[in-house]
């Protein structure tokens, strides 16, 4: 059997474990750091992202968690509905000052180079930003919806 694709990326980010933590669960902190400027609804252990217009862009579901340490999603994309969905962790290990955030996306159906990668190199650094100045980080987001 083929392995199917996978992307993974690491960076370290002066800040909290829980302040890491509270980023990535809670659904208001999203639109400060993604790359489209999207937001995002819970409920329970789904999650439902949105274009700033109210496009459904994405469903994800939690599959772990373990407080401040992993979180594991699926990532369902509305853009390829016929797709079995992939798999993200998310690892989170407190080094002094500083937490290594491990991006695991897993099950891709697609390579990652076809723009996953790219996503998530722009949504990690508007993370790492936000959360290191306390200022909004959108990485080419408005530059890549006048491309489409």
């Amino acid at each position: 059997m083929t392995e199917k694709p996978k992307f993974m990326m690491q960076t370290y980010i002066r800040c909290t474990q829980d302040a890491l933590w509270d980023a990535l669960r809670d659904a208001d902190a999203f639109q400060h750091y993604d790359f489209l400027e999207q937001r995002a609804k819970r409920e329970g252990d789904n999650v439902t992202y949105m274009m700033p217009d109210g496009t459904v862009t994405l469903h994800a579901r939690d599959l772990e968690v373990v407080p401040k340490t992993k979180l594991v999603t699926s990532f369902e994309p509305t853009w390829a509905p016929d797709d079995p969905p992939s798999r993200i962790t998310y690892e989170i290990a407190v080094e002094g000052d500083f937490c290594c955030l491990t991006v695991l996306h897993e099950d891709l159906t697609n390579d990652p180079s076809d723009g996953t990668g790219d996503g998530w190199v722009r949504s990690i650094a508007g993370l790492k930003t936000w959360l290191e100045t306390g200022k909004p980080a959108h990485f080419g987001g408005a530059y890549l919806m006048e491309q489409m």
